[in-house]
């Protein structure tokens, strides 16, 4: 990428990345004579990799200060634990059959895939920390965000998971049948990730509205 800029260079590093993504999810489609989530999942690591080093040499910018620290993690987390749920949604039947995760070839995949975009996230939040450093990263605004946001995801976690319980307790065991305890630690796992989805959205909303009324 020789001739462009730093940003435009983080640019198409961030387009590519999103090239990968979708190449991820659409990975399960069985007519492309080609391991097109394979390719998309290793597509997207190196993207967000090289986007990484890319937005540690960048020198913080005006723009960027006035975003405080915890806003920008919250729709960052918006952005990877969204992409994690479609994915734990778009593979969810490979977790149907009777037998345990370390016996299901597809489980498996799928756990990796998913994996995969955590520690993507997990990369890019810890590179974001080093640029932050010797900024206040949190102050008494920030804990009262954390406390609201917090309680909405408590909310959504406890109405998912009482949503469950009432599918589990009600159901005729025909249907029962239907749903291994693979299926169900996934769905549980997949309650909990909407929990944390909300919690990142609240955050980033009220970071928002809180900037929004402050440059108003």
């Amino acid at each position: 990428m020789l001739g462009l800029s730093p940003r435009h260079q983080l640019m198409v590093w961030l387009l590519l990345a999103g090239v990968g993504l979708a190449l991820f999810f659409s990975g399960d489609y069985r007519d492309i004579p080609f391991p097109v989530g394979w390719f998309g999942a290793c597509l997207f690591v190196a993207a967000v990799w090289f986007s990484v080093a890319k937005l540690h040499a960048l020198p913080r910018s005006e723009d960027e200060a006035q975003i405080a620290p915890g806003e920008w993690q919250a729709w960052i987390g918006v952005a990877f634990v969204g992409a994690v749920i479609v994915a734990c949604v778009m593979r969810a039947d490979a977790f149907l059959p009777q037998v345990p995760i370390g016996h299901n070839p597809e489980a498996r995949v799928a756990g990796k895939h998913i994996g995969t975009l955590f520690v993507a996230w997990l990369v890019l939040l810890h590179v974001l920390k080093k640029r932050w450093a010797g900024s206040v990263l949190a102050d008494e605004r920030d804990a009262h965000i954390a406390l609201i946001a917090g309680h909405w995801a408590r909310c959504i976690t406890a109405l998912g998971i009482i949503a469950i319980a009432v599918t589990l307790g009600f159901s005729d065991t025909e249907r029962l049948l239907q749903f291994s305890y693979p299926f169900i630690a996934q769905a549980l796992m997949s309650v909990l990730l909407a929990g944390l989805w909300c919690e990142q959205l609240a955050a980033a909303l009220l970071y928002w509205r809180d900037r929004r009324g402050v440059q108003a």
